[in-house]
């Protein structure tokens, strides 16, 4: 499975967030979800597994990131770096 367009739709969040200020109704502060996408990253690049499930659930309506990208104006490209990571997500 090519997972290039994963990886870069995450690297792509994890730039969003590290600009992003954290949002209240986020559980986790930018920092710290930033750093679990880039274990993520990581793994993918090394062809180890990764745990969809958990990048399923950040990246879910009303979750963090959307949260977080609600807070900070990036909503739209949000939606569409979901979109991305779905595609491999509900493989």
């Amino acid at each position: 499975m090519n997972t290039t367009p994963l990886v870069t739709a995450l690297e792509r969040t994890c730039v969003l967030l590290d600009r992003s200020e954290e949002s209240v109704w986020s559980p986790l502060s930018p920092v710290e979800v930033a750093e679990n996408l880039r274990q993520a990253i990581g793994r993918l690049v090394r062809g180890e597994a990764v745990d969809y499930f958990t990048l399923r659930v950040e990246f879910a309506p009303t979750s963090t990131i959307q949260e977080i990208a609600m807070a900070n104006g990036w909503h739209d490209e949000y939606m569409q770096l979901a979109g991305v990571v779905d595609s491999y997500v509900d493989r």
